[in-house]
């Protein structure tokens, strides 16, 4: 997240994003991203580059 040079405050137990996950009605017939040569498949957990 970026402020674009424009101070702001977070303040202790403000949200600042959601995830919402909702339950698919069937399997998918392919992934996304799949023969694509995507990043999106296999990933593991790893920490961010910002991190390291």
């Amino acid at each position: 997240m970026r402020s674009r040079e424009v101070p702001f405050i977070l303040e202790h137990g403000q949200t600042v994003g959601r995830l919402i996950y909702e339950k698919m009605a069937s399997l998918p017939e392919r992934l996304y991203g799949a023969g694509a040569g995507s990043n999106y498949q296999a990933q593991g957990l790893k920490l961010s580059k910002h991190f390291l």
